[in-house]
């Protein structure tokens, strides 16, 4: 016993010094930096607030004729760095008028993206380390299963992490399957429906639908954060 909970605190003390290193800051900041800079240059070249409208306008009308490029896309893209919130609300200006449908269509989308992720991680990605790991005489630590939970939670939890960040790691250190799409999708279900419905609100001028995905995604900070803030208590008591 002593044992698991000595791996389960490297484990956990592991990825902690990732989060408070400085060269993870360094690198979230750089790509702060790198989208600051893509918009000043696109600012400069003349993209202005009437020409992305324009953009937008047209790609929700090539998206509405071609429902599953957004599906696809609503699938594949939040694996890269690409903001999910603004994929959710395209999804939602997309589907107006069958904004209960959208919400379901985008759970299933973010399901398969967290199944796919996870895969691509917990195989050949971890695969690969540890061939790496190998050579220099290390192993990947293998995560106790008591901490499984407190693992995802620690990570679905915590402000500013990405999406496919979460993914990756989560599926590197081969966290059950099941507890972690379950737990995921829990974690994101509230907010990911809240800002659908939000966009399909804006998209028809319709104020129930907005109000609804406003209160659905302050509900689901409420609750995230109540979450975040038991788990901190427990791991103080410890």
């Amino acid at each position: 016993m002593r044992e698991t909970a000595g791996q389960g605190g490297c484990e956990m003390g592991l990825l902690q010094n990732i989060l408070r290193d400085r060269r993870f800051h360094r690198l979230a900041g750089g790509l702060v930096v790198l989208g600051l800079g893509a918009g000043l240059l696109l600012w400069k070249l003349g993209w202005d607030a009437a020409l992305l409208r324009s953009m937008w306008r047209q790609a929700e009308g090539f998206l509405i004729e071609r429902p599953w490029w957004l599906f696809a896309g609503l699938v594949v893209l939040p694996g890269l760095p690409v903001p999910t919130s603004a994929l959710l609300f395209l999804a939602g200006t997309v589907w107006r008028d069958r904004p209960v449908t959208a919400c379901a269509i985008c759970l299933v989308a973010l399901g398969l993206n967290m199944t796919w992720t996870y895969w691509l991680a917990s195989r050949p990605g971890r695969s690969l380390v540890e061939k790496l790991l190998t050579a220099c005489a290390l192993r990947v630590p293998e995560l106790p299963q008591g901490n499984n939970l407190r693992l995802i939670l620690i990570l679905r939890l915590t402000p500013g992490l990405p999406l496919f960040f979460q993914n990756y790691v989560l599926g590197f250190f081969r966290v059950p399957f099941y507890l972690y799409l379950a737990v995921s999708m829990g974690c994101s279900g509230l907010i990911t429906c809240g800002i659908v419905l939000s966009g399909a609100g804006v998209a028809k001028g319709n104020l129930s639908p907005m109000i609804t995905g406003i209160g659905l995604i302050g509900l689901g900070v409420w609750v995230l954060r109540s979450i975040r803030k038991k788990l901190n208590s427990k791991g103080t008591a410890r």
